[in-house]
């Protein structure tokens, strides 16, 4: 069995590798990463190499940038592509946006392989991937509650699936009081509600913001910084907007996610 992870969002593809051991508790996992030196060689000893106390291996080839289109790894496709029959099971993970599908090598791996995409997770994606764990958990949400979550409980999937767990074992139908007490809220989603009020000059709603950090422990000199790391990033994606450039070129320059790229970028047009 192989399984191929390939995206931009780490932690999306470290979630899965952990997925895949847990899908596999009774085999042993050998870990090879391509980028080091001699990486073939073991890799290859890895799937050639029958053990005599398992019937088969959990096999992480880390770094596969040889699905990409430039190889800077020690391996070459065609090491994979002649032991695709392995019994073993073979996960290759690379962080890339997409593979080189013009490598014939590449073609055949993605043909016989489960590819999984691990894609930052923004917008129509967020929601998706909320609804999926929801179903895996039996958890129904309505409307109102799914949305209130999906706003507040950021992008990040490790902390997703944690949420989804913990309102799932609470009740298989919480309600919106419920969700919103069990939450724990993003703080980069009170950061954008703090960074709101302060330019709308609501103190109010920049008090309120402001204790929610408070009661997640949070320092003050921690919620001042938090607050003007994001009146800077603010200015900087106004700064990009203002030279044409989109979306994802604005996350890529400043190494942001693009959720978070496309909220400032509303609020930044009104500046």
């Amino acid at each position: 069995m192989i399984y191929l992870l390939y995206g931009t969002d780490e932690s999306r593809i470290r979630q899965k590798k952990r997925q895949l051991k847990e899908k596999y508790p009774e085999i042993d996992s050998v870990v090879v990463d391509c980028l080091q030196p001699g990486a073939a060689a073991r890799l290859e000893q890895a799937l050639d190499t029958a053990d005599l106390f398992a019937s088969r291996k959990l096999i992480f080839a880390d770094n596969a940038t040889f699905l990409c289109a430039k190889n800077t790894s020690q391996v070459q496709p065609e090491a994979v592509t002649k032991r695709l029959e392995t019994d073993d099971v073979l996960v290759l993970s690379v962080k890339t946006e997409k593979l080189d599908k013009r490598k014939k090598a590449v073609k055949m791996l993605e043909q016989a392989a489960q590819v999984i995409p691990c894609l930052p997770l923004d917008g129509p994606a967020q929601k998706a991937y909320v609804q999926e764990l929801m179903k895996e958990k039996q958890l129904e949400l309505d409307p109102d509650s799914f949305n209130w979550f999906c706003s507040h409980a950021g992008c990040d999937p490790v902390i997703l699936e944690s949420e989804i767990e913990k309102l799932s074992v609470f009740d298989r139908h919480p309600s919106l009081e419920d969700v919103k007490a069990l939450t724990t809220v993003e703080p980069v989603s009170n950061v954008f509600i703090m960074t709101d009020a302060l330019f709308d000059k609501n103190g109010l709603r920049l008090l309120a913001a402001y204790r929610n950090f408070r009661d997640q422990n949070m320092e003050p000199l921690a919620v001042v910084m938090l607050l003007a790391g994001q009146i800077r990033f603010l200015f900087q994606v106004r700064v990009l907007m203002d030279q044409g450039k989109g979306k994802q070129e604005i996350a890529k320059t400043l190494s942001a996610h693009p959720y978070r790229t496309q909220i400032a970028m509303g609020n930044a047009r009104r500046f």
